[in-house]
């Protein structure tokens, strides 16, 4: 049994080695475009995200890259006179794991799972703010596809769409709205 375990371990150790020169690290950014679904007179609230990837490349084609990121979420909301208009700002940490298949050398498809932490959550309805973090899911499950293309400089472009498959609120005040976010970005493989 030991040596069914030790031949185990090192043969998981020598394809990591030898996939080690298909690892890249970097660094991403970008512009946001998010909403809840299913809110009355809901608009699109400009947002941004930032963080870093690690690119696990598996062979020419196929590679891995999970990824931690700050994405500023949430949703403005138009209500009708008297009541001033809402925005909803909702801050999260996302673990986004995307698979990628390269159709070209440069051009890339993607996508996989993410989970969401909430970090903060807040309502600010003419010039009074509440928080709303107490309402909300602690963490927040969804599903993404996008593409990209990277320069031979290690820059390159992506875009992304994420979407809910979980209420991004609690049972005890669900009310089936799910996020909804459009990512537009820049990113810096090392």
């Amino acid at each position: 049994m030991k040596k069914l375990i030790l031949s185990g371990v090192l043969a998981v150790g020598a394809l990591l080695s030898a996939q080690a020169q298909n690892i890249k690290f970097g660094v991403k950014g970008g512009l946001n475009i998010t909403k809840l679904t299913n809110t009355d007179n809901a608009k699109t609230k400009a947002g941004f995200n930032v963080g870093g990837f690690v690119n696990i490349g598996l062979n020419k084609e196929w590679a891995i890259q999970p990824e931690v990121l700050y994405s500023g979420q949430g949703v403005k909301v138009n209500n009708p006179s008297p009541i001033p208009d809402e925005t909803f700002k909702a801050d999260y940490i996302s673990v986004p794991v995307m698979v990628q298949y390269s159709i070209a050398p440069s051009f890339y498809l993607e996508a996989g799972p993410q989970v969401s932490f909430l970090a903060s959550a807040k309502d600010k309805i003419g010039s009074n703010t509440s928080d709303m973090k107490k309402y909300m899911a602690g963490a927040d499950f969804g599903l993404g596809f996008g593409l990209g293309y990277k320069f031979d400089c290690g820059v390159g472009v992506s875009g992304r769409y994420m979407f809910g498959i979980t209420d991004a609120f609690k049972s005890d005040y669900s009310t089936n709205s799910k996020n909804s976010v459009a990512q537009i970005g820049l990113f810096y493989a090392f």
